[in-house]
């Protein structure tokens, strides 16, 4: 569907960042209601495969916090260096 060339404001690598904290929450907190609350084979089946959706969206989590990191930290230097540009030409001094 290339929503990221429809939606050009939205943070696409915060986007996915939300989405995979959220996954893991809430898989997290239904694998606990899931173990605690039933006792037969399939709830205990179930509490275990949640659990284990919980690690791979964890991992996913930090894999993707690395690249909004970096991705973040490029803005920062895209955004200083544009700043010193523009101090360097509204500069009043003289060298010579």
């Amino acid at each position: 569907m290339q929503l990221n060339d429809k939606w050009q404001g939205l943070c696409w690598p915060m986007m996915d960042f939300l989405r995979c904290v959220t996954a893991a929450l809430i898989y997290f907190a239904i694998s606990i209601t899931a173990v605690a609350k039933y006792s037969d084979g399939a709830s205990k089946a179930a509490g275990v495969f949640g659990f284990f959706a919980t690690i791979v969206f964890a991992i996913d989590f930090y894999l993707i916090f690395n690249d909004v990191a970096k991705f973040l930290k490029q803005g920062d230097s895209a955004d200083e260096t544009t700043a010193n540009k523009a101090e360097e030409e509204n500069s009043d001094s003289d060298s010579d």
